[in-house]
């Protein structure tokens, strides 16, 4: 097993790489193209510059948090790159492979079968539950019009949902289930970090320390808690996202049309 040291380099690398990575994309947003295959690799290009962006930024918090003893910040990025990872992974193996193999083995994608897969691509990009159009124009009337139904009704979602005001959202504890069906690891680290950010007994210990006083809940009393807990966590969530992300990320480009077939 690598040491914590022999861990974080490799860690710094890959950071290191997806920073400069994020910085060379180069594929603005646009959802007028016609042709649905080249709207298809709009919609994939966009999505790997997000997943990088985002992964590379989580990490370089993560990096930074260690170094500066906020193991409480450090525990809520890890638990972002889990998620993303699980989000990247399901979309791969649940959506757009059942969808894609076939019709590549048979050579030729129908209109529907490129419809069915744009709305694959706008449900990945976009998620569904928050109404960002009304937040963008500052309609907060209608947010809090909307927030106040959410909570009258529990089937104000579902409503919402038939009448398109949101699309209906991919649950990451489904992500992370269907995942940990062949790598149980990825509960136990999902689990872990979970109870790292909720405010109860987890979080709290990342904020501890001890001395030969006993244990308090304040990181300056002597010997730190979240350091304990960071060197036992970090070779987990390294296990389960750095490696899968590049495997899945990698996935994701293979579905984008090259020029020469367009």
């Amino acid at each position: 097993m690598n040491s914590i040291a022999e861990l974080l380099a490799t860690f710094r690398q890959g950071t290191l790489h997806l920073s400069r990575m994020a910085e060379k994309l180069d594929f603005p947003w646009s959802s007028t193209e016609q042709d649905l295959r080249k709207l298809h690799n709009v919609y994939a290009r966009n999505l790997i510059t997000c997943y990088v962006s985002k992964f590379a930024q989580l990490s370089e918090t993560i990096l930074d948090s260690v170094e500066n003893k906020r193991y409480l910040t450090y525990a809520l990025a890890g638990r972002a790159l889990l998620k993303n990872t699980a989000m990247l992974r399901y979309y791969i193996l649940s959506q757009y492979k059942p969808l894609m193999e076939p019709l590549m083995d048979k050579g030729s994608f129908s209109t529907a079968d490129m419809k069915q897969l744009i709305e694959i691509d706008d449900r990945h990009l976009r998620g569904g539950r928050f109404d960002w159009e009304s937040f963008f124009f500052q309609h907060y009337a209608k947010l809090k019009e909307d927030a106040v139904k959410q909570l009258e009704s529990k089937k104000a979602k579902q409503k919402h949902v038939a009448q398109g005001i949101i699309k209906e959202q991919i649950n990451v504890l489904t992500c992370i289930e269907k995942w940990a069906e062949t790598t149980p690891e990825v509960l136990i680290a999902y689990n872990l970090f979970c109870d790292l950010v909720h405010p109860n007994i987890g979080s709290s210990f990342l904020v501890a320390s001890t001395n030969d006083k006993g244990l308090y809940f304040t990181p300056s009393k002597g010997r730190s808690v979240g350091s304990d807990i960071f060197e036992q966590s970090f070779p987990i969530l390294v296990s389960v996202t750095l490696k899968p992300f590049g495997k899945y990320l990698s996935m994701l480009m293979r579905t984008i049309w090259p020029d020469n077939e367009l």
